[in-house]
């Protein structure tokens, strides 16, 4: 298990190679309670054990109470399913729509297989086979992140909000 505390979002450069679903929930709680303007997630199941657990939805709140600017932006594949399923990010985002966004990927990605974080267009988590948990990490490789934010940004695009991801609050 990797200690990610001395990692630095937009000062640590090294790439670091992980393997299990743990090292991916700290890195992403890590990454999420660093950043201050952007958070951009493509996941196909929304991965429970990384971004519905505690920490993650903690960190995501605590985004949104101090940067009122802050924008996150999530690309899903079945929300159907994640939604059946329940998760502490789609209810978050219903309460609190003005900063975070779920869409659907659109039909033409249905066969991306990977899974992204990228923080601030300079951090980033990459795992390049979305069932499996091995993946690079960098907390400041602007260069790696842009051209990987440029991905992000034609599919979030051309995705599309899905009614299962609307929650209305009463």
């Amino acid at each position: 298990m990797n200690n990610f505390d001395d990692y630095k979002l937009g000062v640590t450069g090294k790439i670091i190679e992980i393997e299990n679903s743990e090292d991916n929930r700290l890195a992403a709680t890590c990454m999420a309670q660093q950043c201050t303007r952007t958070l951009d997630i493509i996941s196909r199941l929304l991965d429970p054990p990384i971004f519905n657990t505690t920490g993650f939805i903690e960190a995501i709140r605590q985004l949104v109470i101090r940067y009122r600017y802050i924008k996150i932006r999530v690309i899903v594949f079945d929300p159907e399913m994640i939604v059946r399923n329940g998760h502490r990010l789609v209810d978050l985002s219903g309460s609190l729509s003005s900063f975070i966004e779920i869409r659907k990927a659109s039909q033409q990605y249905q066969d991306y297989n990977e899974s992204l974080l990228i923080a601030d267009s300079v951090g980033y988590i990459h795992r390049k086979h979305a069932e499996r948990y091995e993946a690079t990490v960098n907390f400041n490789d602007r260069r790696q992140s842009q051209h990987l934010q440029k991905g992000f940004d034609g599919m979030w695009e051309s995705a599309i909000p899905d009614p299962n991801l609307r929650r209305v609050n009463l």
